[in-house]
């Protein structure tokens, strides 16, 4: 018998992601008092930057969590999560078309993307843990779409589907606020639903953002970042699971400032 588990919830960042301890993790790794491991990584392309203007450009961000506990099998499922990015990255979403998370629900990824296909800001791919008796990981595919605004900020929806070992259509929906301390601007938050009964977990998940249009004769990008003096945008992530333990991960990015763009 297929099942379906169905997962949306509020995001601002983008993720909470389990993998199993033995696969790699980029970034920092912190091992929670639980033995939960957690891990993220943040990355905005190009590396060269303006020093004081910002441009264009796509960010990349990668979330896991592994277990050091050799009881369990699976790491304790995260229930919330908050991601900061640096000060120096903004979005933009002035004049892109929206799509709402009753349009890609309990839909596949083809679907999905015809129901909301000038609404994509990216892609990227995750895995899942299900419990069936046996421990069994999922890949899913990843489209990231511009959701309908809540209270004026934008909104970021990520669907998620795969069809193996059981069908599994998951919509994240998140609402990016701007945080503005310690060194930090857009800030992103989720709150996760218990998957397959509380026992399953997103076992890896990243995404790519990058997405250009225009808006009234000027060109628009969804990621806009710029590169401080110091060289160097960070990203901070605070996980919480399901036991009640929280981990808080960071990753820190090079970047390479380059001279200002010529006035017109």
């Amino acid at each position: 018998m297929r099942k379906r588990f169905i997962l949306i919830a509020s995001l601002a960042a983008l993720v909470a992601i389990a993998i199993p301890v033995s696969a790699a993790i980029a970034g920092e790794t912190v091992t929670g008092p639980d033995g939960n491991t957690q891990s993220m990584e943040a990355k905005i392309s190009p590396k060269s930057l303006f020093k004081k203007t910002l441009s264009p450009g796509s960010l990349f961000v990668d979330v896991k969590t592994g277990t050091t506990n050799p009881a369990t099998p699976a790491p304790s499922p995260a229930v919330h999560d908050v991601i900061d990015f640096d000060q120096n990255l903004s979005l933009a979403s002035k004049g892109l078309p929206t799509c709402s998370a009753a349009k890609i629900q309990n839909q596949s990824t083809e679907n999905a993307e015809k129901a909301c296909g000038d609404a994509i800001i990216g892609k990227g791919e995750a895995t899942t843990l299900l419990p069936l008796g046996t421990l069994y990981t999922e890949p899913t595919k990843v489209v990231a779409f511009n959701g309908v605004p809540q209270g004026g900020k934008p909104v970021v929806l990520l669907h998620a589907y795969g069809t193996s070992p059981v069908q599994t259509a998951l919509v994240l929906v998140g609402v990016v606020s701007d945080y503005g301390k310690q060194g930090y601007g857009p800030r992103l938050d989720v709150t996760i639903p218990p998957i397959a009964g509380g026992s399953g977990a997103i076992t890896d998940f990243k995404v790519t953002i990058k997405k250009s249009w225009t808006y009234k004769g000027k060109k628009m990008s969804f990621i806009n970042a710029k590169c401080p003096a110091s060289k160097k945008l960070k990203y901070r992530g605070a996980f919480t699971y399901k036991d009640g333990t929280t981990i808080t991960a960071t990753h820190t990015q090079a970047c390479t400032p380059k001279a200002e763009p010529k006035k017109k």
